[in-house]
């Protein structure tokens, strides 16, 4: 009885060990030399057409403390310059965020994105379901439903929330 409780023990270690293959952490790391500290999502999101010819990489911004700062974004083959771009993500629960980036124009691909406490909260509680990325300038899109981590940004909060942070050494 022992032996088979252990077998199943296991069985489930395992498959929480496998569930846990796309979990994003935060990192961070003092600078002894600027006496800050740094954090960084140990995975991005990543939206991209099937060709990968197109896409997005979000992330998030944080303050010197480890919390939210705002929303990244950097558009890969949606026109060279950027601005007034748009982020739509539709929750599996039917809701949504629409956001508009707050950054001057940009000719690197970078928009950064505010949210309200309502818009973090979601981001914070709900598994995404759809992105759509469009930049202002272009007006070339991305929209995907598939292949990222739909839990990316509940994890994220998880450790922002929770202050689990991973030091990052040298």
């Amino acid at each position: 009885m022992k032996k088979a409780l252990l077998i199943f023990t296991l069985a489930l270690i395992a498959i929480a060990l496998k569930g846990q293959s796309d979990s994003t952490f935060i990192y961070y790391f003092d600078d002894e030399m600027e006496e800050t500290t740094y954090y960084m999502s140990s995975l991005n999101l990543v939206v991209a057409n099937a060709e990968k010819s197109k896409g997005v990489k979000l992330g998030i911004h944080y303050t010197t403390e480890g919390e939210f700062s705002f929303v990244t974004a950097k558009l890969i083959g949606l026109g060279n310059c950027c601005e007034n771009n748009k982020l739509i993500i539709l929750f599996e629960d039917g809701s949504k965020i629409n956001l508009v980036s707050w950054n001057d124009f940009d000719c690197e691909g970078n928009a950064y994105f505010s949210l309200t406490d309502t818009q973090k909260n979601k981001l914070a509680k709900l598994p995404i379901k759809t992105v759509r990325v469009t930049n202002g300038y272009s007006y070339e899109s991305i929209t995907s439903s598939k292949g990222y981590n739909k839990r990316h940004f509940i994890q994220l909060f998880h450790c922002i929330d929770n202050k689990l942070f991973t030091l990052l050494e040298d």
